[in-house]
């Protein structure tokens, strides 16, 4: 068999063995409750430009944040998100001329399977 072959196999099995390690994270969907603890949580109104931390209840494995990372993306002014996994700690910036909603980031996390424990502003 080709190198080119074996290398196929190697990715194919180390991409199966990845999503076995997220068959927790998976089983475990975020509630109506949950999202509704996480919007209680964070509160109403927008999120000023600038770097916020978010306290993330859930992350387990590399999949975690690849779903908290795409989540996040698809909210217009939130910009570069980097996922702490070890800490629960998810830090994001908006940018200039936006004003995302604290409602719209924590639905984002619950959609990831999430729970949004907290929003911190961090000076500039």
């Amino acid at each position: 068999m080709s190198p080119c072959k074996l290398r196929a196999r190697g990715l194919a099995a180390a991409a199966l063995a990845a999503a076995a390690l997220c068959a927790g994270c998976a089983s475990t969907p975020t509630t109506a409750s949950d999202r509704d603890a996480s919007l209680a949580a964070v509160g109403d109104g927008t999120l000023a430009p600038g770097r916020y931390d978010l306290v993330v209840r859930g992350m387990s494995c590399p999949k975690c944040i690849s779903n908290v990372d795409l989540q996040l993306k698809r909210i217009d002014g939130v910009v570069d998100p980097k996922v702490d996994m070890k800490n629960g700690v998810v830090a994001i910036t908006v940018r200039d001329g936006a004003a995302p909603s604290r409602a719209a980031v924590a639905s984002a996390i619950g959609d990831a399977g999430f729970t949004l424990a907290e929003i911190r502003g961090v000076p500039r």
